[in-house]
């Protein structure tokens, strides 16, 4: 809610007009002025004033709002704000930050590490706060904080390095996804997505999550079931193409998104490979198209429009209590049963 420019009035017992001119900085004041100085302190306690940022603060109308400069980051190197996933994020994000606009007048600078002008943008400090997307490096991640007064990271893999985070537990769903292939009879599990191997990300808790879900339902994980590939449908696609090269094929695979799991089920078909009657497969993500491909795909849904939602939310309530700790808010995930999955 925002505080109009009569709730200081009534606070201080001075006029809204006065107010209003020692707030825009307007008029000559003398040093020690009690009246100025009233008032400053009422907007101080009343939370207009956060530590963490340099924003300014504009009168519009009987309201004081804060005027920022809000930078929306993708720092992953493989992906970009057209994936299924970013994209239904960024819509969540603007369309939250819109109904905040009686509080804050914003300019939202949407970028990714790997643009051209990235550098530029962070070296001239012109962001007071900034939602970070995407798997990345602890370097990057340790630019960004060197730059950018208030982070919020939001996505499903918990990044632990100080900034407050929304989460959709990615490990904990890849761990959900293999308990439903071992109740379904599923001995032979396969994994596509990145291991590692490929990057130095170091927010990616997907393999892990299933190389320990594998181990506690007692089942060796064969290397030749496991395809590293970046996450994008071509990357997958061509993982999986070498894969079907073996003899011996899992009866399931996990996929770290349903982007992946996209360019995997097109290998199997390419190959004469039928799911769920050959092999069943199951994505993250629930994208829009998952559940309009033939085999309709099984998959762990996220709340993505929540992570982007519940990400403006986080930023603005640290902006608006100056709040000097980070905070993880989590949101549940769901495993989607549709047609690319069977029991054997």
């Amino acid at each position: 809610m925002s505080v109009r420019l009569k709730d200081i009035a009534q606070e201080t017992g001075v006029s809204i007009s006065t107010v209003s001119r020692i707030l825009n900085g307007k008029g000559h004041r003398k040093e020690g002025d009690k009246t100025a100085q009233l008032v400053i302190d009422a907007a101080k306690r009343m939370g207009f004033f956060a530590k963490a940022t340099s924003h300014k603060l504009v009168i519009k109308g009987d309201t004081i709002q804060k005027n920022l400069s809000i930078g929306c980051i993708l720092t992953s190197a493989h992906e970009t704000f057209v994936s299924p996933f970013f994209s239904s994020m960024l819509a969540a994000i603007q369309k939250e930050l819109s109904i905040w606009q009686d509080l804050i007048q914003y300019n939202l600078i949407v970028t990714s590490i790997t643009d051209p002008g990235f550098s530029h943008i962070l070296d001239s400090s012109t962001l007071d706060c900034a939602i970070v997307l995407g798997r990345t490096s602890q370097e990057n991640i340790l630019k960004l904080k060197g730059n950018i007064p208030v982070l919020v990271y939001a996505g499903a893999n918990k990044m632990n390095c100080q900034i407050d985070e929304v989460i959709c537990d990615g490990y904990a769903g890849v761990h959900r996804a293999v308990e439903y292939f071992i109740s379904n009879g599923h001995k032979k599990i396969g994994f596509i997505g990145p291991t590692h191997q490929q990057s130095n990300v170091f927010n990616e808790h997907r393999y892990t999550g299933f190389i320990d879900a594998m181990e506690r339902g007692g089942l060796a994980i064969n290397t030749a079931h496991v395809v590293d590939s970046i996450l994008t449908s071509t990357a997958a696609y061509e993982g999986t193409k070498q894969m079907l090269q073996n003899k011996d094929l899992p009866t399931a695979i996990f996929c770290a998104n349903d982007t992946v799991a996209l360019g995997a089920m097109r290998a199997f078909e390419d190959t004469g490979i039928r799911i769920p009657d050959d092999i069943s497969i199951m994505g993250f993500d629930n994208i829009d198209m998952a559940q309009f491909v033939k085999p309709s795909l099984t998959t762990i849904s996220v709340p993505i429009w929540e992570l982007g939602r519940l990400a403006v939310k986080v930023l603005i309530d640290r902006i608006e209590t100056g709040r000097c700790y980070p905070i993880q808010v989590t949101v549940p995930f769901q495993l989607i049963e549709r047609e690319s999955c069977k029991s054997i």
